[in-house]
């Protein structure tokens, strides 16, 4: 037998489960292990992810969507730079600091970075 290790197939099958007329006691055992199926699976990607978070590497989706939200950029203020910091390191489920070098990495850390958004204006000041 296969392993189901896909949990759109627990899912179908939970559904099937769910819309059968199985004997009670046999349907709730069916359900609890199909549920707790899925759970150990969404357990299993959490772990997966925050490993992934916390040994540096970056992904290359959590890379464009960093580069995307930040091109072209410019924080306004410190507290700009700290607001957009922290609602992109919410989003990427990164540190602060995390998502701030590689910002600065990427060369996109004027978003972030009130210091860089500043001598960035002093190289380009605004024409007048």
């Amino acid at each position: 037998m296969p392993d189901i290790d896909e949990p759109a197939d627990t899912h179908a099958a939970l559904q099937f489960v769910l819309g059968t007329d199985f004997p009670l006691e046999h349907k709730k055992v069916l359900i609890r292990v199909l549920t707790q199926s899925l759970r150990d699976h969404e357990t299993a990607l959490r772990q997966q992810r925050a490993v992934e978070r916390t040994d540096g590497s970056w992904a290359a989706e959590d890379t464009a969507q960093l580069e995307v939200s930040l091109n072209g950029k410019v924080a306004k203020s410190w507290q700009h730079a700290d607001e957009v910091l922290m609602h992109l390191a919410a989003q990427l489920h990164r540190q602060p600091q995390a998502v701030l070098a590689k910002a600065r990495e990427l060369g996109v850390g004027a978003g972030v970075d009130y210091v860089l958004a500043k001598a960035l204006r002093a190289q380009n000041p605004p024409a007048r």
